[in-house]
């Protein structure tokens, strides 16, 4: 599969995921249909959009996309001709938040998706069997913040960090997976709390058999892609 970081954090979201065979679905629809177009990767209009949550850097700019694509509004379920979406409720403050395995039907692989979670481990155990059961090795994850950082930081830098997931709280949610050889995209990095160099690092250290890219978003002109 082929993952399209067109943007990522909290200026806004939009994921373009494509399967070996050319289709395509977006998540979230945090930034204008304009800026999809100009950063797009598949050839094909996508068969749908998935948003996971109410807030205005995931969801923004829905109405928009619902123009190219069926728009699924925080669904726990959601199927395409050539995808299908299993949502996980998971706690991100007072907003219904969900978490998406996602199967690409047509080359038979999963991809494990979440953004702007707490770690809860009680909410977990479900997504955790899943991920057992499916063998998913393919992880498009938060990381916003890193503990070492947040730990000096002042009160005001610590805003809103504790309705997301740290490095510590990815490392701890991945080996509680029992994923064998995960290939790991992390998103939504804080600008505040994140340093991408440390991140790859730290992560990679502490799951060996892991491999690790930080995702940024596409930066003038040049696109944030992943092949895994």
């Amino acid at each position: 599969m082929k993952i399209n970081v067109i943007a990522t954090g909290s200026s806004g979201n939009l994921y373009e995921i494509i399967d070996n065979q050319g289709n395509s679905i977006l998540i979230e629809a945090g930034v204008p249909r304009s800026t999809y177009i100009k950063n797009r990767e598949g050839v094909t209009p996508p068969e749908m959009c998935i948003i996971s949550h109410n807030h205005q850097d995931h969801a923004k700019y829905r109405n928009e996309y619902v123009m190219i694509c069926t728009v699924n509004k925080w669904k726990q379920t959601a199927k395409s001709e050539n995808f299908k979406a299993l949502g996980y409720s998971v706690k991100h403050g007072d907003v219904l938040t969900y978490a998406y395995l996602i199967r690409l039907i047509a080359d038979d692989d999963y991809l494990f998706f979440a953004t702007d979670l707490e770690y809860v481990e009680e909410t977990f155990s479900v997504i955790w069997k899943d991920i057992k059961t499916y063998d998913v090795e393919n992880f498009l994850i938060e990381c916003n913040f890193n503990d070492f950082l947040y730990h000096k930081a002042n009160t005001e830098q610590r805003v809103g960090c504790d309705r997301h997931f740290s490095d510590n709280d990815l490392v701890r949610f991945i080996r509680k997976s029992k994923a064998k050889n995960p290939k790991i995209i992390t998103i939504h990095g804080s600008n505040r709390l994140s340093a991408d160099s440390y991140t790859k690092k730290y992560i990679s250290g502490k799951i060996p058999t892991s491999t690790v890219a930080v995702a940024v978003g596409a930066k003038n002109g040049v696109k944030n892609i992943f092949k895994i």
